[in-house]
């Protein structure tokens, strides 16, 4: 995956690339809506039929399972279909797929099942993302992306709040969200014909992103890893040191919070500033937070929540400012394969990450878990120094 030129995709006037982001963010959010719903839907579900813990684990993995085969894949399948026909059927494959589980009750189906929706979501995350940087202009990259993550974190943050309105029992919370999903295949479809050219010979592949991008490929390991811990065992942290179940749920809202709000803002300065001084800031801030949250928790100040809020943020900001500078890199064929590796690089770092940490919090209860994401983003912070002064002498491109 070399870096090349700027291809053709300006050629669209300004409604046009307008219209097509609208489309986009729509469905990026029914994305992100599908996920957080289905997460707690389902271990819900599962608990209440008293399957063991561990079996609801490998359940949840299976939609990583899905991304992680099918995103090497992302340009075979444009290739054969083209870029809207291939996010429709993502779409609609999510959709069905979540459906079939309100009317099968059987534990290894569901599993395939979840596959199938891990697939989807994979098809519409790669060629989503390469879509977008494909035809925004640089000066507007940071902001364009950013309102995409935003929409992803919406969805998540609409998922709970659908299910704590129509409940969690029975085919309606399934067919719900499978519902919002679907429809939004219908803007995907209208803009057909509004798809870059895009060459596509490469496949996406990790080991290439890391040796050609390592920053980047850092940059969403880290976020990866340390997403995985915020979800799986923040709240979990909340109760070792203390809290009240109800109080524990909160650390989690703020962190959530800060990743929906703060996406647009950094967007912005990442179009203002250098991206890789921004990485290198933003990884900053996630060295100390762990650290300063941990401290104002202890001391049961609410002063902990701001600094939740602004970790949740910069910590989720990496994926940001690091989906940015891939457009900024990478253009045609070499961008979805370079966006395929991407998303598969973070799918892998969300398996590793919950037994990372949870080994980290059992290690040193319950200060392992601080310790752990603040030695991560320290160790992102590192590379990017290392790399920032190997580009300096001139040791790499």
């Amino acid at each position: 995956m070399t870096a090349t030129a700027p291809d053709g995709a300006g050629t669209l006037s300004p409604r046009q690339v307008f219209w097509s982001l609208i489309a986009h963010y729509a469905s990026s959010m029914a994305i992100g809506l599908a996920v957080g719903g289905f997460v707690p839907l389902i271990a819900v579900t599962l608990e209440a039929r008293q399957v063991d813990t561990v079996m609801i684990g490998i359940n949840s993995a299976m939609t990583s399972v899905g991304v992680l085969l099918v995103a090497p894949y992302a340009t075979l399948i444009v290739r054969r279909v083209g870029a809207s026909p291939a996010m429709v059927a993502g779409l609609l494959l999510t959709a069905a797929s979540a459906l079939t589980m309100a009317f099968i009750d059987n534990l290894w189906a569901w599993m395939a099942l979840r596959f199938l929706i891990g697939a989807g979501v994979s098809i519409h995350w790669v060629v989503s993302e390469t879509w977008m940087n494909a035809i925004v202009s640089e000066r507007r990259r940071g902001l364009v992306m950013s309102i995409y993550i935003t929409s992803i974190a919406s969805g998540f943050a609409l998922g709970p709040i659908i299910l704590s309105t129509v409940g969690t029992e029975g085919v309606t919370p399934f067919a719900v969200i499978a519902a919002v999903t679907a429809l939004t295949a219908l803007p995907m479809a209208l803009i057909r014909r509004l798809a870059p050219p895009l060459a596509l010979e490469t496949k996406g592949s990790v080991r290439r992103l890391a040796r050609e991008a390592p920053t980047i490929f850092a940059a969403v390991l880290t976020v990866g890893l340390v997403d995985a811990a915020f979800f799986t065992f923040l709240p979990i942290y909340g109760l070792r040191i203390g809290m009240p179940s109800e109080t524990a749920i909160t650390l989690l809202t703020a962190v959530f919070a800060g990743n929906v709000m703060l996406q647009i803002p950094l967007g912005w300065i990442a179009d203002k500033v250098n991206r890789r001084g921004m990485l290198l800031v933003l990884g900053s801030i996630c060295i100390l937070c762990p650290g300063l949250a941990a401290w104002l928790l202890k001391a049961d100040s609410l002063a902990a929540y701001p600094i939740l809020f602004v970790w949740g943020g910069c910590s989720f900001g990496l994926y940001t400012v690091g989906v940015t500078m891939l457009g900024e890199r990478y253009r045609g064929g070499e961008l979805i394969a370079a966006n395929a590796a991407f998303v598969m690089t973070f799918e892998m770092a969300n398996l590793f990450g919950p037994p990372l940490s949870g080994w980290a919090i059992e290690a040193w209860v319950p200060t392992g878990l601080m310790v752990y994401m603040g030695a991560i983003a320290a160790g992102f912070v590192i590379l990017s120094i290392v790399r920032g002064w190997m580009r300096v002498r001139g040791a790499v491109g």
